[in-house]
């Protein structure tokens, strides 16, 4: 049996009605994901603070350096705080909906789940994505939201609805380069059943977006910029409120590589659902 067979075929939504139909599923299945982990209320608050614990640990490690260094390459340290802040905001919003991505080939491919998920009249990439949820991602949304704060705070920066909006544009735009990235390096567990996948290591080197990309050598920028996008995750679109001479203007470009980024990657997705094969479990 292949996906073609397991396929729905009746659909008769279109439009703006099937889309309110899946967005409203989405929010059920979001709701009934909170339920069970509030059931277990103390495990859910341990895991928040070890999440929030780790994330003022790097905070710890930054201001220590900075406390010998004044500046890094021309950044200060407020303006380095900043893009760190902003860093947290799209990685947050992506880990709320990264869990199934990670374990995806084992769960999905090998154990044959993707069978119950291609059975549903429901789009398979939003299944696998809202079928559980990291509820951490939100520790990371508030604390760089509040490092963003005290940042520009700190370098006389007015906050005002043009900086709100340009918040709600780039950080989902960023979250879109998260998600497209590792969607293309999930979707090869169609082709190769890998139960721990390249998705690893890869997020090890997020941690090199959370600094200004000018403090690197010229082939790690442009492997970040345009090989592994993760400069646009964080420091491209940070330099935007920062008004970086030479970067603010690239900053609006954020949501164009977002969209090529994720685009490109549901057409592997799409591409590897081809070649998925039932377990016959």
């Amino acid at each position: 049996m292949t996906s073609k067979d397991l396929l729905p075929r009746n659909r008769t939504r279109t439009g703006w009605s099937s889309f309110a139909w899946q967005v409203g599923i989405y929010a059920a299945y979001f709701a009934q994901f909170m339920k069970s982990r509030l059931a277990y209320r103390m495990d859910f608050l341990i895991d928040t603070l070890a999440v929030s614990f780790s994330i003022l640990i790097q905070m710890a490690v930054l201001t220590t350096l900075f406390s010998k260094v004044k500046a890094l390459e021309g950044w200060s340290f407020p303006q380095v705080l900043f893009i760190y802040g902003f860093s947290l905001v799209p990685l947050g919003l992506f880990n709320l909906i990264s869990v199934n991505l990670y374990r995806f080939s084992d769960q999905y491919i090998i154990q044959g789940k993707m069978d119950r998920v291609l059975l549903r009249p429901v789009g398979t990439l939003t299944q696998v994505l809202c079928e559980s949820f990291n509820v951490s991602g939100l520790n990371e949304i508030l604390l760089g939201t509040g490092v963003m704060i005290y940042a520009g705070r700190e370098l006389g920066l007015q906050p005002g609805v043009g900086h709100l909006l340009g918040l709600l544009v780039l950080a989902p735009a960023a979250a879109l380069v998260y998600a497209g990235v590792f969607l293309a390096i999930t979707s090869v567990a169609f082709w190769y059943e890998d139960r721990m996948g390249l998705a690893p290591p890869v997020y090890n080197l997020i941690r090199f977006s959370r600094y200004p990309i000018t403090i690197y050598s010229m082939p790690v920028r442009v492997f970040l910029t345009f090989v592994l996008p993760f400069g646009w995750v964080a420091f491209y679109p940070a330099t935007w409120f920062l008004g970086s001479p030479g970067f603010s203007r690239v900053a609006l470009l954020t949501p164009v590589v977002g969209l090529i980024v994720f685009s490109g990657a549901v057409l592997i997705w799409k591409r590897g659902l081809t070649r998925y094969a039932s377990t016959g479990s």
